[in-house]
């Protein structure tokens, strides 16, 4: 009976956590890169180890969007070996809070996927509200009028050009052209639609000085209610 006993609990005792072969162990898997300006490129690499006892192999890496590179050191780790992840950001044409993964896929048979994080936050350079313009109740014979400011949350300041509509019913007038860090300047705008149309859409467009930020593009909507 005691040798029947021994027996069920060998069958059924847990099996261990890692029974040998290859063993991926990132250093530090999330970098908090804090926040950074729109436009900016950001660098960044991660380390991981191979804790097991046989060769690390990385079968492939690959990121969540096309806005972050990421170049490994060596896809073969020899056991007690170092590997690296460089990581690129390009930060163009996002703002708010940014989370960017990179993924790893090895032969780990206990981490088939390993997952390294980019997270932030990114600052637009010329801060724009409202982003986009809707006029809910046009008048047919009343012009409806609105304004759109603009920030320079940047250090350097920015002059603004060439305003323009992408259609005749709309009308945008700039206070001015010079805008300083921390400054506003509005655009004060007027949307004059055709009596046999019930919805508008259009864009402000605006350029400025700003290499990150070479141009400005508001879209403006309306519709009437009968």
């Amino acid at each position: 009976m005691k040798i029947i006993a021994l027996s069920l609990l060998l069958l059924f005792a847990p099996a261990s956590p890692w029974a040998g072969g290859p063993s991926i162990s990132p250093e530090k898997p999330v970098f908090h890169f804090g926040q950074i300006a729109e436009g900016s490129r950001l660098e960044h690499t991660f380390r991981f180890k191979n804790s097991g006892d046989s060769t690390l192999i990385i079968n492939k890496v690959r990121s969540s969007c096309g806005c972050t590179a990421a170049l490994l050191s060596s896809d073969s780790i020899p056991p007690g070996g170092f590997g690296e992840v460089k990581t690129v950001f390009d930060s163009n044409g996002f703002s708010g809070s940014v989370v960017k993964t990179i993924f790893l896929h090895t032969n780990d048979p206990l981490q088939k996927t390993v997952r390294f994080q980019l997270q932030g936050q990114v600052q637009k350079e010329i801060e724009v509200l409202p982003s986009r313009l809707q006029f809910s109740n046009l008048d047919k014979k009343t012009p409806s009028r609105a304004k759109v400011v603009l920030t320079n949350k940047g250090s350097n300041t920015l002059f603004l050009s060439d305003l323009k509509t992408t259609s005749r019913q709309l009308v945008a007038e700039l206070s001015q052209e010079k805008l300083g860090p921390e400054e506003t300047v509005e655009i004060e705008i007027t949307l004059t639609p055709e009596e046999d149309k019930a919805r508008f859409a259009g864009y402000i467009t605006l350029k400025t000085s700003s290499p990150r930020t070479p141009m400005l593009r508001i879209p403006v909507t309306g519709h009437r209610v009968e």
